[in-house]
């Protein structure tokens, strides 16, 4: 009899234990709370291109399971970037960042109004956007609470920039994407 009230003591003492470090991380934040997204472009080059300037509208990310719209938008508001002068990873530019709910996160979208090219003769074009004018990006990702989780995005200049018969069409086409962070 002694011992099973002895279990019984142990088996209420260690759900209270339980229950208090689940909610230690609750208050301190590591359930729940949010963390930071930081998108980083850079890209693919352009033969033939000196600039690509390529204005973007927003960058929005889906949270995972929520039901209804899940996209969240990022702050960026018009950020024009010369992607041809960001040729790999070691030049990537911060596109957005903003606090998110913590939790996963499975897609990434990039909006682009406006796309100046320059071409190494010289020569500067506003280019046709095509009907995809975003790109999104199946990427899962994880937003822990106080950390920043980090997409640097490759836009392939190289398969996004068509020239046909003097016209240039911009349709934003993705390479790779790495996530760190998370």
């Amino acid at each position: 009899m002694e011992q099973r009230k002895r279990r019984r003591v142990a088996l209420v003492a260690a759900v209270v234990l339980v229950a208090a470090v689940l909610a230690g991380l609750y208050v301190f934040g590591e359930l729940g709370g949010t963390g930071s997204v930081e998108v980083m472009v850079h890209d693919a080059p352009c033969s033939g291109c000196a600039h690509v300037y390529v204005t973007f509208s927003s960058v929005s990310v889906h949270e995972a399971d929520i039901h209804g719209s899940g996209w969240t938008t990022l702050n960026v508001s018009g950020s024009t970037i010369d992607l041809e002068a960001l040729n790999g990873t070691a030049m990537a530019k911060v596109l957005g960042l903003d606090q998110l709910s913590a939790g996963q996160y499975t897609q990434v979208r990039l909006a682009v109004t406006h796309v100046a090219v320059v071409f190494t003769n010289g020569s500067n074009v506003t280019a046709m956007l095509t009907s995809a004018n975003s790109a999104d990006v199946n990427v899962a990702f994880t937003v822990h609470p106080g950390m920043t989780t980090v997409l640097d995005i490759d836009v392939n200049l190289a398969t996004s920039v068509h020239v046909t018969g003097g016209v240039v069409m911009f349709t934003p086409n993705i390479g790779s994407v790495v996530v760190s962070g998370s």
